[in-house]
């Protein structure tokens, strides 16, 4: 039995349970509940059922992949727990406080299990918060492949609160980009609808389309570089829809693909840049400003150029912008 504190007030009771009952299959999880083994106050809900502060959660007998204490008597557990903590301690905090976690985020590590990852950020990162017994709910998203700011949540009136930011479009979110060719300066603006297609297991592409969701991107130069008889430019782009692969496919669409994206981008140029350094796709998650949903104030948070794209970028050749 477990009563629901403020931190999980308004969630629904299937996500709930996928944050409680670690390891434990989506498909079982929904089984039980539609059984009626799970009960909220004594009664039978809905997966959609959202709980309230004070409801009384009955979770029948279920085997877990972690232990629900670090002193757990299951040896194995407790192991994957500090393997997953360890790997969590080296990720760059770039902000903290008792409301919001903010980190860098690596290139090519999902923000969250499932389809087809097993672990992501938001388990490395909780399985170090539950030494101190800190809760942690991812706020946003950014795709596997991209590097740089990512929001987590403290508490669960910091997410609602966040959350309803993204939803009325207030925050305000740059990246930087590097891509192929030179970028004109007048192409400061890209509005193209965008659909999204699930093609085999895993596998999602995006495709501009007329009748697709709405898109809009800003770009704004800031350096252009000349090397391997190529031209490059890096880019400011600010995204004022939140789409899957917004500015992958704006750019790729507009004849200036991200270099090094392996989705979209041009296949031969980027096995040519591997040599060089470029082994990832130059895409980061560069600054975010939002209003910080405990002091109302406006913050910004931002985080530097990932290592392996700040080499990259200093082995270039300085072209002239104009």
């Amino acid at each position: 039995m477990l009563e629901i504190d403020e931190n999980s007030q308004d969630q629904r009771i299937d996500n709930f349970l996928v944050k409680i009952c670690k390891g434990v299959p989506k498909a079982h999880l929904f089984r039980i509940i539609r059984s009626g083994e799970v009960r909220v106050n004594s009664k039978r809900v809905e997966a959609k059922h959202k709980l309230g502060v004070g409801d009384k959660v009955r979770i029948p007998p279920i085997k877990t992949l972690v232990d629900q204490s670090p002193e757990g008597d299951n040896s194995g557990n407790v192991q994957n727990l500090h393997r997953l903590a360890r790997s969590a301690d080296s990720i760059p905090i770039l902000f903290e406080d008792d409301h919001l976690l903010v980190i860098n985020k690596p290139s090519g590590t999902a923000v969250h299990g499932g389809s087809g990852v097993s672990l992501g950020i938001i388990e490395q990162m909780r399985a170090l918060a539950r030494f101190n017994s800190i809760q942690l709910e991812l706020v946003h998203r950014i795709d596997r492949e991209t590097s740089g700011v990512l929001i987590i949540a403290k508490k669960r009136s910091a997410l609602r609160a966040l959350q309803a930011q993204l939803r009325e479009r207030s925050w305000k979110k740059y990246y930087q980009t590097l891509v192929l060719g030179r970028w004109p300066k007048s192409l400061n603006r890209v509005e193209l609808s965008l659909t999204k297609v699930q093609g085999g297991e895993n596998e999602k592409k995006v495709f501009v389309d007329p009748d697709g969701d709405k898109a809009i991107t800003l770009f704004k130069p800031i350096q252009c570089f000349r090397s391997f008889n190529s031209d490059f430019t890096l880019l400011q782009a600010q995204i004022l829809t939140g789409r899957t692969h917004q500015i992958r496919v704006h750019t790729s669409a507009s004849g200036f693909p991200i270099a090094g994206d392996d989705r979209y981008g041009d296949f031969a140029t980027n096995k040519y840049l591997v040599k060089f350094g470029l082994k990832r796709m130059f895409l980061h998650a560069a600054r975010i400003q939002l209003v910080h949903p405990a002091t109302n104030e406006t913050i910004v948070l931002e985080a530097p150029l990932a290592p392996e794209l700040e080499k990259f970028i200093q082995s270039l050749d300085r072209a002239d912008s104009k």
